[in-house]
């Protein structure tokens, strides 16, 4: 007998279960159900919510009736993303498990495109395409979140699915076996910790055994607009991750940022860099900021040239603030972000 919004499914051999960490964004996953409802997939699925925080923070969502008896809210105390997709994955009764965001909005097809290749041998991680909301008013700053490679790599322009790399499988539209996923450890008990854990479990999964692959079919919109802020804060923490997927799963952290970030003498180095490159940091920052002032009147983002003058310019600051999340980390240093202007010094490196 299935239980509303409790189901566990013991009658059942559930084959796909989607996994939607939400906090504070009650539009978004009641958006993000209304399209799930509209799926082709003919087959059986549940849905498992995972809502970060308290009612009044984050409220139940509204669940479209003909999900009722297949949807799961799970609460919890404010523990953050990781931990969310940690239990969801370990709670799901699916088979194969499909990771996506609140604000991922789902094309109808997207759970059969996924479900398409699992069906088709190996045991493969299935990577999704995400593309941006459209604003209607955009601002510069805007047209270079969504039409250069500033946040997440351009989806590969192909009309077949392909082999990938666990560079682009990305937590908002991602899927790979449950089982598979906690043989190779699932997610890690990481508090606080924000970025890289879905493309460090398609590392982890490929080293398994896993064919990873993109699947052009598999569509979701993103309807998530940044602030500059948002971006910068977001590279800090990135830093900070860095560091403990680093400690955590160092062949990986080797492979993906090309050098052991634990090393005294690289810490050093970022020590250094954050030390002399700070003026230019500040002036870099004060313009990245003005992006979302200014018009988007003559900039061509679909134009090669331009995104990389964009990215260069901002290629300086991000490391900044990724080596300076790094070395707080290093150094047991709570979170504190803040503008670069703000900060005062840069931090050192202490031991």
């Amino acid at each position: 007998m299935h239980k509303r919004f409790g189901c566990f499914y013991n009658d059942v051999i559930m084959k796909l279960s989607v996994l939607i960490p939400t906090y504070r964004r009650p539009e978004a996953i009641n958006t993000c159900l209304a399209l799930l409802a509209k799926q082709s997939y003919r087959g059986q699925f549940e849905i498992i919510i995972g809502l970060d925080g308290d009612a009044e923070v984050t409220p139940d969502p509204n669940v479209p009736e003909s999900l009722l008896d297949s949807t799961r809210l799970v609460r919890f105390a404010k523990v953050g993303l990781l931990s969310i997709r940690k239990a969801m994955l370990e709670q799901a009764q699916g088979e194969i498990v499909l990771s996506i965001n609140d604000d991922s909005y789902a094309d109808s097809e997207l759970v059969d495109a996924h479900m398409d290749l699992h069906r088709s041998g190996n045991a493969k991680v299935v990577s999704g395409v995400s593309t941006w909301k459209p604003i209607d008013t955009p601002n510069l700053f805007d047209l270079f979140v969504q039409q250069s490679n500033l946040l997440f790599f351009a989806p590969e322009s192909v009309t077949q699915p392909v082999l990938t790399d666990y560079r682009n499988c990305f937590g908002l539209n991602m899927s790979f076996p449950k089982k598979l996923a906690l043989e190779a450890g699932g997610f890690p008990e990481m508090p606080g910790c924000y970025g890289y854990e879905d493309i460090e479990i398609a590392y982890r999964l490929a080293q398994a055994g896993a064919e990873l692959w993109h699947a052009p079919g598999a569509k979701v919109v993103h309807d998530h607009r940044y602030v500059p802020s948002d971006v910068l804060r977001r590279e800090y923490l990135l830093g900070r991750s860095a560091w403990q997927f680093a400690k955590l799963n160092p062949a990986f952290a080797l492979d993906l940022f090309r050098r052991d970030i634990r090393l005294a003498e690289v810490l050093g180095y970022f020590s250094q860099a954050l030390e002399f490159e700070y003026r230019d940091a500040v002036r870099v920052e004060e313009t990245f900021l003005a992006l979302s002032e200014m018009e988007p009147d003559g900039y061509d983002f679909a134009d090669r040239q331009t995104q990389r003058l964009f990215e260069e310019h901002w290629v300086l600051l991000k490391r900044y603030l990724w080596r300076w999340g790094v070395l707080d980390a290093a150094n047991g240093q709570e979170s504190r972000w803040s503008l670069v202007q703000e900060l005062g010094s840069p931090p050192v490196i202490i031991g």
